[in-house]
């Protein structure tokens, strides 16, 4: 009751929601196996998971801490849920503590001596344990706070050298996790280990040459894991620039794995702007502009993610100016290329990688080749390369991988309009000759035109969308002298130049889906992905930079594995025995 009287007091435009969850006690369901459930009724005030819980619990501790501030305003006291802390001389903590015990069960708020840390510096020691005597509180020369430290420098170290060490043992763990499952090791490091540790770089001023064994770790052990080993992952000028390389977003050609003793700078600098408004308030005890807040978070934010920029732009630039002509081109290409890095691995969501695929396209967008590749090529004989993989039309593999690509358009397709909306390889025209108005034959090609998908209401309704895929290699011999988006834009004339009157004559749509091998897409395909997001996001009521994001990885996610299925795949013919051939059931006596 206390609660809700406080938010209707100090927070009125929320009091009725609020009163409406908690005007009953909850019911929290015990179940027993083979009997009933036994049906508790909560009255601890907010419940655990609630969307209300933490802005209610805040509201109703205000006139708490509004009475402390008041009694003691020597005191900094800064409330982060049920966790409160007190800055300041030990004699005013002192009287803190005891109207915090006096008054805070009124309130909801019960103070836990046993696991309460009083901080101080070791030459005060005695003198504050003796003028807290009252309370049996822990003494420390630095301990944990909300996930960073509070405390002499010494005691920081320490406490950041088990946090290193804990690190480095997890690096190392992954780096064993992605002998075999590379994918996941790489989704682990780059969305949870990494977060750990650049949330205690945000909190933690000068860590940097601390990060140094974490580095170690990164670039001796799950580097070389991730990439399978062999040439460019052992020591030397080769490892040092790849490095360099891996540090980069995926945007920049990178992965994403940046280097902890160099960000520890720019993430404890990014912290102090965001929080300037926030600290400023409580240090001067002065209400908090939350507009302001909100604005000058925004604002930094903004500008940390493109000073990121500009420096991995740099560094890009860099790299590209030391390398040659082709190297410098791929790496410009990768800048387009990286929305499989940044994927979680899920069976149930079809998005997780094999070993081999992963570690192909993983080499192939950092330089390097792909491991134990055979000499020479099953299917025609000829030196095996990756550029041969890419483009030997024996054995049906780059079918496959056209066929592929095509099949994850159209499933994406039928999604977003309907699977009686959708088709593959639609006919565009007929074979054979036709007839003009007075019943005549006419000259006509005889040759059927099909297209490989198409769409019923995707540019406009009431007509159909044909669309035609190609995988290109834009590394292939005659094509290495050109820009890549200049080969995939030739590409998409030669197939409009095939497809586009026959499709305009009869009242429809033609767009070609052209896309490299390693996920560069065309101008058209990129177009059509945007549409294709755009019926998504109306369709599933999302956003749509939340569904354009989903609709590239899996186009992505199927390019990569089509890429690996061309290096890995057999192009071996099987043999055919020869079989008598029986144009009746006589034949079967043979058997007998």
């Amino acid at each position: 009751h206390a609660m809700l009287w406080t938010v209707h007091h100090l927070w009125t435009a929320g009091a009725w929601s609020v009163f409406n969850c908690y005007r009953h006690s909850a019911q929290l369901v015990v179940r027993n196996p083979g009997e009933e459930c036994t049906i508790l009724a909560s009255k601890e005030g907010v419940t655990q998971g609630c969307p209300y819980a933490m802005v209610v619990y805040g509201v109703t501790m205000l006139p708490l801490s509004a009475r402390l501030k008041a009694a003691e305003p020597s005191l900094l006291q800064p409330w982060y849920a049920d966790d409160l802390a007190f800055l300041g001389p030990a004699d005013a903590q002192d009287r803190a503590m005891a109207i915090l015990e006096r008054e805070g069960p009124h309130r909801g708020y019960f103070p836990e001596r046993d696991k309460s840390i009083a901080v101080c510096l070791p030459v005060d020691k005695e003198r504050v344990q003796a003028i807290l005597a009252d309370y049996d509180f822990r003494y420390e020369d630095g301990f944990r706070y909300i996930g960073g430290f509070l405390g002499t420098p010494q005691a920081r170290q320490k406490w950041l050298d088990s946090k290193i060490d804990q690190w480095v043992n997890t690096t190392k763990t992954l780096a064993k996790i992605a002998r075999k499952y590379p994918q996941t090791a790489y989704a682990g490091f780059v969305k949870s280990l990494m977060s750990e540790w650049q949330y205690v770089q945000r909190v933690c001023e000068d860590t940097s040459d601390s990060f140094a064994p974490v580095e170690h770790a990164i670039k001796h052990d799950l580097i070389p894991a991730l990439l399978g080993g062999g040439p460019g992952t052992e020591e030397g000028p080769e490892s040092d620039k790849l490095r360099v390389l891996f540090g980069l977003s995926t945007k920049h050609a990178g992965i994403g794995i940046a280097d902890p003793t160099a960000t520890a700078r720019d993430n404890f600098e990014s912290s102090l702007g965001c929080n300037e408004i926030l600290r400023d308030s409580l240090i001067d005890g002065h209400a908090l502009d939350v507009e302001l807040h909100r604005f000058t978070v925004d604002a930094c934010r903004i500008g940390c993610r493109r000073d990121h920029s500009d420096r991995d732009d740099a560094t890009l630039k860099g790299c590209q100016a030391a390398a040659n002509k082709f190297t410098a081109r791929r790496l410009e290409r990768a800048k387009e290329t990286g929305r499989w890095l940044t994927i979680t691995p899920s069976l149930l969501n079809g998005t997780d990688l094999s070993a081999d695929e992963f570690r192909d396209n993983l080499r192939l967008r950092v330089g390097l080749l792909p491991l134990n590749l055979p000499k020479l090529c099953d299917g025609c004989g000829k030196p095996f390369t990756v550029s041969h993989a890419l483009t030997c039309s024996n054995g049906g593999l780059i079918y496959q991988r056209h066929e592929e690509v095509g099949r994850e358009f159209k499933d994406l397709s039928i999604a977003a309009t309907s699977v009686t909306a959708c088709s593959a390889e639609p006919l565009i025209k007929s074979g054979g000759q036709a007839r003009d108005g007075l019943g005549s034959e006419t000259e006509e090609d005889d040759r059927a035109i099909r297209g490989d998908i198409s769409v019923r209401g995707f540019w406009s309704k009431g007509t159909t969308a044909i669309f035609d895929v190609r995988v290109t290699d834009t590394d292939a011999p005659s094509h290495r002298t050109l820009d890549p988006t200049k080969v995939l834009a030739r590409q998409e004339r030669a197939k409009k130049d095939k497809y586009l009157e026959a499709c305009l004559e009869r009242r429809k749509h033609f767009t070609p889906l052209v896309y490299c091998v390693d996920g560069m897409a065309g101008t058209e395909a990129k177009a059509a992905t945007k549409r294709l997001a755009s019926l998504l996001s109306t369709k599933w009521k999302r956003t749509f930079s939340e569904v354009v994001g989903f609709v590239n990885s899996r186009m992505a996610i199927a390019l990569a594995r089509s890429t690996s299925l061309c290096l890995r795949g057999s192009r071996d013919k099987p043999s055919r025995a020869r079989r008598p051939v029986w144009d009746n059931g006589s034949g079967l006596s043979l058997y007998h």
